[in-house]
């Protein structure tokens, strides 16, 4: 029977960075069981933002840190990160969202991320594709970007392997028992014996990995639905600034020699299924197909290249779960930014690990006990989730 300090139990964005940071400080015994592949559920089918313009603390500081180990990641590697920088404006569509978000950029800024506001005259000259008569104004960070989600995931399974961690892919995990210390763990390659579980399982996973201890794990699946235009209008510079339009729900950024479109229905229910690739909801997107060719004329009637579906966990305030609800059982989720987050989730979690606390971010958005208390923050800046 394969022993370990650590059982990581999912092997996508998160469960992997976990890992990696577990082993950089020095954690001996690791091992990822997937009952997969190694990033073949959410993580492959994300879009890859990269953004710091969160809306609390919580989700601007893992934007930051998760933005720099990216690139440090790659450095560490020798190869390319993966990650784009091109910019990203965060577009208001009222007076309500302009208050917001200008409050915002005082707590951006003071964290150390370059963020300003604009009025629509001014974004008329920076960025002329747009029609900005129909907003109030957007928010801009220079140094946000994108990633591309097939080199995210060879660069952490290359760093976390290089450090030893063990990585147990086509491994579901069935049984979770309490010892006197630690846990056995039963899984379709085997038994493990750990002193310490990480549920990391995901959008189809978390809630149920949950379950074995009886935890209530509030996390589901909610369908995101991103569609690729293979050629990019001549109005619209190869490496153009990202934009998320978020009273509508849908952002842009560039795609190869074309440009990328993704968007989630508002009125969108979670997800029950142990399905990975869902129906893509044509009926939403032809609905929503006024929006962003009023937004950017240039792109109406382009041809699309590809259309895919993926699913994003949510939690019902959007922000993550970083917490030990059982002595020895952690529990990760993302609250629907598994690219996004990460890399900073993962370090977190390993500090808690490690260390048995969690600096720098409120406990109020992390902990996992804040559901049942009623005592939601909720992130300002997300995409449309269920209810």
């Amino acid at each position: 029977m394969a022993a370990y300090d650590v059982l990581v139990i999912g092997a996508g964005n998160l469960g992997l960075w976990t890992a990696y940071h577990l082993a950089k400080r020095g954690v001996q015994r690791i091992a990822v069981c997937e009952r997969s592949w190694a990033g073949y559920g959410a993580t492959m089918r994300s879009a890859g933002i990269m953004r710091q313009q969160g809306g609390s603390e919580t989700a601007v500081k893992l934007g930051k840190w998760s933005r720099e180990l990216y690139q440090q990641l790659g450095a560490e590697l020798g190869v390319d990160s993966g990650f784009r920088e091109v910019g990203y404006y965060v577009v208001a569509s009222s007076p309500m969202e302009k208050a917001v978000f200008q409050r915002l950029v005082e707590l951006r800024t003071a964290n150390g991320i370059p963020n300003e506001w604009l009025e629509p005259e001014e974004l008329c000259t920076r960025v002329p594709y747009v029609d900005w008569s129909r907003f109030v104004g957007a928010t801009y960070t220079p140094t946000d970007g994108y990633v591309e989600p097939a080199i995210v995931m060879r660069n952490i399974v290359m760093a976390a392997r290089a450090r030893g961690v063990e990585l147990f892919e086509q491994c579901e995990v069935r049984v979770i028992e309490p010892l006197q210390s630690g846990y056995r763990v039963e899984t379709s390659r085997g038994v493990f014996e750990a002193e310490r579980i990480v549920n990391a399982a995901g959008p189809r996973g978390a809630r149920r990995i949950g379950e074995l201890l009886g935890i209530d794990v509030p996390v589901a699946a909610s369908r995101h639905m991103v569609v690729s235009f293979p050629e990019r209008p001549v109005e619209i510079p190869p490496a153009f600034p990202m934009m998320f339009v978020l009273a509508s729900g849908f952002y842009l950024r560039p795609d190869e020699q074309g440009v990328l479109l993704g968007f989630s229905n508002p009125l969108e229910q979670a997800d029950p299924s142990d399905r990975f690739l869902l129906d893509f909801d044509w009926n939403y997107f032809e609905r929503l197909r006024p929006e962003w060719e009023a937004t950017i004329p240039s792109l109406a009637g382009k041809t699309i290249g590809r259309a895919w579906t993926g699913s994003i966990d949510y939690t019902p305030d959007q922000l993550p779960i970083i917490d030990e609800p059982r002595f020895g059982f952690y529990v990760l989720a993302a609250g629907g930014h598994g690219i996004m987050w990460g890399p900073g989730l993962g370090m977190k979690m390993a500090e808690l690990i490690v260390e048995e606390r969690v600096s720098e971010l409120p406990a109020e958005e992390i902990r996992l006990s804040r559901f049942a208390e009623g005592q939601l923050a909720a992130d300002a800046i997300h995409l449309p989730f269920p209810h």
